[in-house]
């Protein structure tokens, strides 16, 4: 199985520099509607027979444009949605955002995924919605040749991603983060004893990342 996980378009969210976590959520912006577009079109003819997306508006609205090119029903994932921040939810200063860092530094650099915002959910919390999902789609797809796309949420994504896969390393997963769109493509081995393993990140190619960008596993 070829995996690709998808951070959704642009939101009305991101445009504003706002911190939305709460579900449903915004609505993708006038770009993020031309990025989900372009997405479609990126992906067509990459073999796509399932897509997937998290309870979260944008990125049913990001998926929307391949399923409709392909034909194909989409469906919904209880795990995939945004991290839960608590505290931070809302808000769209400078501080929030550097508190977010520090949330995302504590997970993916020193490890500590017990850490959380007042009111929010911890990195053990996030892991292990977002993995089970990831083992969900193995379990439905695994022994097939097709490709998946699954669409969820930036920061999501680069604590639970690497933690499921080999590819890439912790440090690089927090160093290289996921403009909207982006990909991490994922080949998923038939043998369940073989763990998956990320051949892309962003357009990255994990075997010749420079070192200062986290090296590989």
């Amino acid at each position: 199985m070829k995996l690709y996980l998808a951070r959704h378009a642009q939101s009305e969210a991101n445009r504003e520099h706002v911190i939305a976590c709460a579900i449903p959520g915004p609505d993708l912006s006038e770009l993020g509607r031309e990025q989900a577009v372009a997405l479609a079109e990126r992906l067509d003819g990459h073999g796509v027979r399932a897509i997937y997306h998290s309870r979260m508006v944008r990125t049913r609205q990001t998926a929307a444009p391949l399923g409709a090119l392909l034909g194909l029903q989409m469906t919904e994932l209880p795990g995939l949605h945004e991290v839960h921040l608590g505290d931070l939810a809302e808000r769209s200063d400078v501080e929030a955002y550097d508190l977010m860092d520090e949330l995302a530094t504590e997970w993916n650099m020193r490890e500590r995924l017990n850490f959380a915002r007042p009111g929010g959910e911890s990195g053990t919390e996030v892991v292990r919605r977002m993995t089970a999902d990831l083992d969900r789609l193995r379990e439905r797809h695994g022994d097939s040749d097709d490709a998946v796309l699954a669409v969820a949420h930036g920061l999501c994504l680069r604590t639970a991603v690497q933690r499921w896969a080999d590819g890439v390393s912790l440090e690089f997963a927090f160093r290289n983060l996921l403009p909207n769109t982006s990909l991490i493509e994922i080949d998923v081995p038939r043998d369940r004893s073989e763990r998956p393993r990320i051949v892309s990140w962003a357009g990255l190619d994990p075997a010749s990342a420079p070192p200062d960008e986290g090296g590989i596993l």
